[in-house]
């Protein structure tokens, strides 16, 4: 193979790496520029003159990790690379916002779920809707979300509330 052949191939193998970069292909362009690197280092190699296959064989992969390193490193900085890596709000010095748990538990008369739950701990009903394991049950004159604690129950079963865990009311079958 001609050396010119072997230096586009090595080449491509570069723009491999560096597109691997830029573009998820879970390792497909990283196999590619193997792949690449390979042909050069093989269409180079003369058995009377080494050491074009020693310098690619030895460049290749440390170019190739220096490329992927800096471009780690340096894309998430840049307003292009900024859109496509998720960064934690709190790297961004902005003031937090409640989580998704926290944000559930907070209805607007204030106060939390949980305090407005618990008087409801060890009161019976009525499952309104099929218990999969999460529902609809009539629990002291109210409609309530309730999960069980584990198996299935059918609309009508009457069930207890166990206990109140931030948003969830858990409840269990009523044994007679």
């Amino acid at each position: 193979m001609p050396t010119g052949v072997a230096i586009i191939l090595f080449a491509l193998g570069v723009l491999l790496v560096l597109l691997e970069v830029f573009v998820p292909s879970f390792g497909l362009l990283t196999l590619g520029a193997v792949v690449c690197f390979g042909l050069s280092i093989w269409g180079v190699y003369d058995p009377e003159r080494p050491a074009a296959a020693w310098a690619m064989g030895i460049g290749a992969p440390i170019l190739s990790i220096l490329i992927l390193y800096f471009g780690l490193r340096i894309v998430p900085r840049t307003s292009w690379g900024r859109g496509l890596v998720l960064r934690h709000p709190s790297d961004d010095g902005e003031v937090s916002t409640p989580t998704a748990s926290e944000a559930t538990a907070l209805p607007p008369e204030g106060g939390t779920i949980e305090e407005q739950a618990r008087p409801l701990v060890g009161k019976t009903g009525i499952a309104q809707s099929d218990l999969r394991p999460a529902g609809v049950a009539l629990i002291d004159q109210q409609r309530v979300d309730v999960v069980t604690e584990g198996p299935m129950l059918d609309a009508g079963t009457r069930v207890r509330v166990v206990t109140v865990e931030g948003n969830r009311i858990v409840v269990r079958r009523v044994t007679v």
